[in-house]
């Protein structure tokens, strides 16, 4: 505000406000207004007031025209598969009752595998569907059924079972997404592999250069030992790449193989690992898409992601790998933890973008065991038919750690793409989420773009 002779000329500077910025132009408003005639304060400061309310409003609003659109990462493939031997419950209960070393325990196994709402399981070895087993692949575990094994041995059964199903799954995953085999090495930019069951140097991610046809100088991220809520993590490294370097593309895999960590030790806690692990993997093809393109449009947008470690959970679940093999340990308050803390975390999550419960049509829960579905259900609130596809997968593949829900969002995608096949709105928005050792609660919020 300068005043002179004829009156006042109003000069106004638009710039980025900080906080010490509004201090320092109401001290310097102040001093103006004090050397400016009594007579004239008044009509200073309104007109000053008045032009830059209308500079800011129209830098709000042509600035936000030429702001380019929003890169979000995009599901563009999904792929899901498991090992050739499905196991049905009551066969995982017969060989857990035969085994010497479940004598203190073997009153309670048919409650504890009666009551998970499992009817199958997908594993690597042929040791628990004998009637099953494949020409050439011998039982792995010793004759006496003691099933104890060095974890060398067991690392190294791993990798021979891992590695054509990751390549399987990755091809069908990048197949869904439209991306022939002689583009692969062009349009993979980033490759992250996801494991809490295999540990290996060089790993997978060695393998599937080779097998899958990819760059030598493909970006690579190895997760583990998250245990069931790596997926998540394997989604938020996965989506930082494809969101930074447009025109590239990210591919996630997730394996887990626990059926070549049995042990049965007698006690409950190992008594329940066994009544509800299994092998799986999963696979995303990831890429940063700008909001309104035409390859975004119909898929799901992953447009955030929110991590809370609970507090006072530490026992919760914890991992171990010892001379016998990697473990896992369940509190018995696990499911309380859950309860207690994941309307919390859902509330702050969604508030980050303005939404409620209410705005979600869709839940992609993770099918850890019968009482983390129910009780995450208790803690949000949820219907049976809510957490119907976390159910299904629980019910036909038991808890495959990381893979696990992407089972579930493999479902709530097949069903929205019906859905829109049929001239049908489909899905708009909703949420997945899984838990970490600690406890840790690992989310992601999508959104069909």
């Amino acid at each position: 505000l300068v005043p002179n002779a004829r009156g006042v000329v109003v000069v106004v500077v638009v710039q980025s406000v900080r906080p010490t910025t509004i201090q320092e132009s109401m001290d310097a408003l102040a001093a103006l207004a004090a050397s400016v005639p009594a007579e004239q304060r008044v009509a200073v400061l309104a007109t000053a007031l008045a032009v830059a309310v209308v500079l800011l409003v129209a830098t709000m609003v042509f600035g936000r025209a030429t702001e380019p659109p929003r890169v979000v990462p995009v599901i563009l493939g999904m792929a899901t598969g498991n090992p050739a031997y499905r196991v049905s419950q009551e066969a995982a209960l017969a060989v857990a009752e035969a085994c010497p070393e479940c004598d203190a325990i073997r009153p309670v196994l048919a409650r504890i595998y009666g009551n998970s709402r499992i009817e199958y399981r997908h594993m690597a070895v042929p040791d628990f569907t004998p009637e099953q087993q494949l020409a050439g692949d011998a039982p792995f575990f010793p004759a006496d059924k003691s099933f104890k094994m060095p974890v060398e041995q067991r690392l190294a059964k791993f990798r021979e079972k891992a590695v054509p199903l990751v390549t399987e799954v990755c091809a069908k995953a990048l197949d869904d997404a439209g991306i022939a085999r002689a583009d692969r090495a062009r349009c993979i930019g980033k490759l992250v592999v996801v494991s809490s069951t295999g540990f290996l140097g060089p790993g997978l991610d060695c393998e599937l250069i080779t097998t899958l046809g990819l760059a030598r100088s493909v970006d690579r991220t190895l997760i583990g030992f998250m245990g069931c809520a790596a997926a998540m993590n394997g989604f938020r490294v996965a989506n930082d790449y494809a969101a930074s370097h447009p025109g590239e593309l990210a591919l996630l895999c997730c394996v887990e193989l626990s059926s070549v960590h049995t042990t049965f030790d007698d006690n409950v806690n190992d008594a329940i690992l066994h009544a509800i692990f299994a092998d799986g993997c999963a696979a995303a093809v990831i890429s940063g898409e700008r909001v309104g393109s035409k390859r975004a449009k119909g898929k799901f947008g992953m447009v955030d992601t929110h991590a809370a470690l609970m507090e006072g959970t530490e026992d919760g679940i914890t991992l171990s790998i010892n001379e016998n093999g990697i473990s896992c340990t369940l509190s018995k308050y696990l499911p309380q933890y859950i309860a207690k803390n994941m309307g919390a975390y859902v509330e702050a999550f969604l508030s980050k973008h303005g939404l409620a419960k209410r705005d979600l049509d869709f839940w992609a829960i993770h099918p850890g065991g019968r009482r983390i579905i129910e009780e995450a259900q208790n803690g949000l609130g949820l219907t049976e038919d809510q957490a119907k596809y976390s159910w299904q997968v629980l019910a036909n593949y038991g808890n495959m750690l990381s893979p696990s829900v992407m089972f579930v969002l493999e479902l709530i995608l097949n069903d929205h793409k019906a859905a829109l096949s049929k001239g049908e709105r489909g899905l708009r928005q909703g949420i997945a989420f899984s838990f970490s050792p600690g406890v840790g609660a690992e989310g992601i919020l999508l959104k069909v773009m």
